[in-house]
This record gives C-alpha cells, structure tokens and sequence, in this order.
C-alpha cells in the first residue's frame, strides 16, 4: 500500500491509499489539476485519467480555427511562466501588448529587449513562444524544411483571414516571417491573458 507517481500526457500522477480509500491527483508544474479517489488505485487512475480526458476535451472545444486555445489556458499559461522569464522577454511582451492594434515587427522587439538586430528577437520570441506553446499543448504550424514556427503560439500573422478556409495559416506566415518589417500580432487570447494578469 506505497504511494506511486506516474506521467499521463503532460501531467504528473501521484496515488496511494487516503481514509480507507485510494486517492489519485494531478499536477502539471506541481500545481494541482484534478483529484479523484476510489476503492482501488485502479479506480482511482481511471477516475483521475477520465478527468483529465474531460477537461482536455473542453481544452480543444475553445481552441480557436488555428488550434490556439482560450484565454483562461494562456493566462494559466502565463501566471506560471512569466516569473521565470528573462527581462528581455518580459520587455518584448509588454512592447507587443502596446503596440497599435498589438502589431510589431522583430525589428521593434529587439530595440525593446535591447538585442543587437531583428534575429535576436526571431530567436528568443521564438523561446518564448515553444515555452508558451509547451504550456498550454499547442502545435505550431511548420516551414518547407520541417521546423516549427513557435512563435505562433503567441502571435498570427495579421493578414490571415481566417473566414476563409482556403487561406493557409502556413503560406501566410511563409511569406514573410523571417523578414526584419514583417509584423506580428499578437493573439486575442494572449492580449486579454496579460492583462487579466495586470502584466
């Protein structure tokens, strides 16, 4: 009758027997996601698992048409993130957030952060967003050569229109995205999560 701990997905598992009974709860990042309990560990996995099904399931049912999710995902996202981050990624999000209408190029986040030129900023807003996009399960979509665009976890391209089911997420981010005038925009999800946090 031992306590055991297991991974299932992104989560961590922990059961063992709690008052006569087995209890079993999920963390992600050490937080508490989920308990369940039943008279067997069993039970309780299968309890515990079938909740972090459900929840999944709501998870995917607010994604937006590019498979980023709702507002409360990236302010969880965030809340967890933000206190580890660097200045400069703290300076980059914050320039995104008051730009016109959230609208910035990598040129004007480098001058933010302080990065030499506009490839500084392609590469650590690309950390930011595998960070973010690691948090919240969200799969970028890839260039010609097989690598994600992570920076798409927390910013489109602007001139996507997505009314329209023929226009391509990837062919519209391809055009120009390693471009130093290119602009991103950054998520409705994400401007409405950041300042939920007061950030």
């Amino acid at each position: 009758m031992s306590f055991a701990t297991e991974t299932y997905g992104r989560y961590e598992i922990k059961s063992g027997p709690i008052g006569g009974a087995w209890g079993a709860n999920a963390y992600r990042r050490k937080q508490l996601i989920a308990e369940a309990r039943g008279q067997s560990r069993d039970e309780a996995l299968s309890a515990i698992k079938a909740e972090l099904d459900r929840l999944q399931a709501i998870q995917l049912s607010e994604c937006d048409l590019e498979g980023a999710p709702s507002v409360k995902v990236y302010e969880q996202a965030f809340a967890e993130l933000l206190p580890t981050m660097p200045d400069s990624y703290h300076a980059m999000l914050r320039a995104h957030l008051r730009a016109p209408d959230h609208l910035i190029s990598a040129t004007r986040l480098a001058e933010a952060a302080g990065y030499a030129g506009y490839e500084g900023a392609n590469l650590h807003y690309g950390k930011l967003g595998y960070a973010i996009a690691d948090e919240i399960g969200f799969a970028p979509p890839k260039r010609a050569d097989g690598t994600e665009i992570w920076t798409c976890a927390i910013a489109r391209d602007p001139s996507l229109d997505t009314e329209f089911p023929d226009t391509s997420f990837l062919d519209a981010i391809m055009r120009n995205a390693d471009a130093a005038h290119f602009e991103w925009q950054l998520r409705p999800q994400v401007v409405a999560a950041l300042r939920a946090l007061n950030f």
